[in-house]
Order: structure tokens, then sequence, then C-alpha cells
């Protein structure tokens, strides 16, 4: 029986539902291979994680989700194998958190001019160890009955078209690859197949781009052998993920898209080549 990797969940350090622990034992019910916990500008939970491994786990990989902006577009890209402790990365990462902090404050503001005020101190308590995410808010407002369903607070509010709604303080792609890059680690597009974002490959691969992510929930069968042969052309690597958050009516269960630990080693060799340095 061939083993599968996971190289996209999230936690409770960014919008996911469960915190490191929960992950490292859905990944081990499922016999997962590897797992990478890739939070939104945070890898608190790879660190948490870090300490409860136990023998025979699967491979915890480091990985971080960089939300990047360009033209108007929400563009995410993926670092994986980075060095958690290099100063750049870090102090950039402590940044971002302040800077969603300051989003999710804007965010209430506003619901709050359109007759809906939702507590900062609810808002902080279900963000836990997060900076706040839209998801918070919309949690919040379900837990005060401002809307019905955590979809509805989206749909209504705080969707990109939303009255609610505040854009993100985003790098640009190419300072989140070189970010990812001068920490040492692969830089990959994130759901590529989602609004189009593969239209971009040809430009952040001048950027020094080293993978894409063709397994995805959001990717069907053609999408994924699309990204496959474009990947293949370009002399990229392929990474994959279910985007695992813990909601039923958001992206995929762990461990549910067949990627292949293939791709893992492959990425392995990759890093050894990037940071051999010169002889």
């Amino acid at each position: 029986m061939p083993r599968y990797i996971d190289l996209h969940v999230h936690t409770t350090y960014s919008d996911g539902r469960d915190d490191p622990g929960g992950i490292l034992r859905l990944a081990r019910e499922l016999d997962l291979a590897a797992v990478a916990i890739a939070d939104h500008d945070n890898f608190g939970a790879y660190l948490e994680a870090c300490n409860l491994l136990r023998e025979g786990d699967p491979e915890l990989v480091p990985a971080v989700e960089l939300s990047a902006g360009q033209d108007g577009e929400d563009i995410h890209i993926l670092g994986y194998y980075f060095n958690p402790k290099a100063d750049a990365f870090s102090r950039a990462i402590e940044g971002f958190r302040e800077k969603r902090n300051q989003r999710g404050e804007k965010m209430l503001n506003k619901l709050k001019d359109l007759g809906i005020d939702i507590p900062l101190e609810l808002v902080r308590e279900i963000a836990g160890d997060s900076a706040i995410g839209r998801p918070h808010v919309a949690d919040a407002m379900v837990r005060v009955k401002a809307v019905g369903r955590f979809e509805e607070a989206f749909n209504k509010y705080i969707g990109l078209d939303g009255p609610a709604y505040v854009p993100k303080a985003n790098l640009t792609p190419r300072e989140a690859i070189r970010l990812i890059h001068q920490a040492e680690g692969l830089a990959f597009l994130a759901h590529p197949g989602i609004a189009n974002a593969a239209v971009h490959i040809d430009e952040f691969t001048e950027y020094g781009l080293d993978g894409i992510e063709v397994y995805h929930s959001f990717h069907n069968n053609s999408t994924r052998r699309r990204l496959t042969k474009i990947a293949e052309k370009k002399g990229l690597l392929k990474s994959g993920g279910s985007d695992y958050h813990g909601r039923d009516d958001r992206h995929g269960m762990i461990g549910s898209q067949p990627v292949p630990l293939e791709f893992l080693i492959a990425m392995k060799e990759k890093v050894k080549l990037k940071n051999r340095g010169p002889r």
C-alpha cells in the first residue's frame, strides 16, 4: 500500500479548528508519511508540534503560508524547509501578526457602523494563539447570532465585496519568495487552480519560484493534470495538500488528497542542492 503525504493543513495558530496535537493525532490515524502545518503567516504550531512528536510519527515538515498581493489579487506563497530561526524571517512573521490584528479591529469597526457590535475580546478569545483573521470574525458573528451560518458572514459582510471587508497589508509575491529563500526554504505557489492564479507562474518562476501546489481540495482531476504538465514543462517541483481547516464546509479533510511521497523526496533533494553552497 502506498503512503501519502499532506503538505497543507491549518491549526488554531491561524484559522484552523485543531491544535497542533490534534493534527498529529489525525496524521497518525491516517498513517500519513509526512504532514506540513502551513498556517497563515505563522509557524508557531510547527514549533509546538515538534515537541509533541513520538517515535514512528509522520515526518513533520516546516511550512508556512505567506499572504501576498498583486494588482488587487490575493496570492498565497507556501514556504517549506525554511530555517525558523532566521532573524529576518522571524521579524517579518511577527510584523504580519501585528498587521492582521489591526486589520481585524478595522473590520469590527466597520461591522459596528453597520449595526453589528462584536466585542473585540470575544474575537481574541476565539483567535487564541493566532492573529485575528476573517474566520475568527465570522465565528464571533455566529456566536452573537448576527448571522446564522459561518459562510453567511463572508457572503454578506466580510467577503471580498462585503461592506465590512478590509484588504490585507500584504507582501508582493516577489518579496514573499525572496523572504523564504533568505530563510533557506523552498517557495511554492499555493492552489494555482483557484481564481486563475496559474497565470502568474511564468512571472513568479522568474523570481525563483521552486514549485506549485498541484494537489488541492479545490483542484479537480483536469486541473491537477494541467498543473502537472506546467510543472514538468517548466522544471518546477510539485506539492499538494488538503488545505484542511477543520470546518466541514471549507476545504477537504486532512489526507483527502493522494499526494505521493515522491514529491517530498524531490523537495528534500532541492533543499540539499540549494543550501550546499560553493565547494
